[in-house]
């Protein structure tokens, strides 16, 4: 028995298999609370399922991220009284700089699990990369 499921779009599949998740949850009444701590495309992504899936519950975030996280994309993330905005322009809503994400090759990392700081999740150099506004 669950009262939510927590699937990561950057490791279940993707956009369609997080959505069949998502009804799948539905139809047993089960809540959908996304995973999301893997970076500006995979927000984008679940951003957009959060717009669709119907039993959604409440988006994970982190609250920094890599300093730059800004010069890899052009993600204009807002929060409006507490909710995110999901981005009205086309496909996920955010462009990718390749240029600038040549820069930040992929490397492999032990994961903290196996260290002990299982709660040191984030670089000591991350930064905020939203902006929060109250509407009157």
């Amino acid at each position: 028995c669950s009262d939510y499921i927590q699937p990561d779009v950057s490791h279940a599949g993707g956009l369609s298999e997080m959505r069949f998740l998502g009804a799948e949850a539905e139809a047993r009444h089960i809540g959908f609370c996304p995973h999301n701590p893997s970076g500006p495309v995979a927000n984008a992504a679940t951003l957009q399922l959060a717009a669709c899936v119907p039993n959604f519950i409440i988006l994970e975030m982190m609250m920094t991220d890599v300093p730059y996280r800004a010069d890899i994309c052009d993600e204009e993330l807002t929060i409006l009284n507490g909710r995110m905005v999901i981005p009205e322009r086309p496909g996920l809503g955010i462009d990718l700089n390749e240029d600038e994400l040549r820069k930040y090759p992929f490397v492999p990392t032990q994961l903290r699990h196996y260290r002990g700081d299982l709660t040191n999740i984030r670089p000591p150099d991350a930064v905020k990369y939203y902006k929060i506004t109250q509407q009157p």
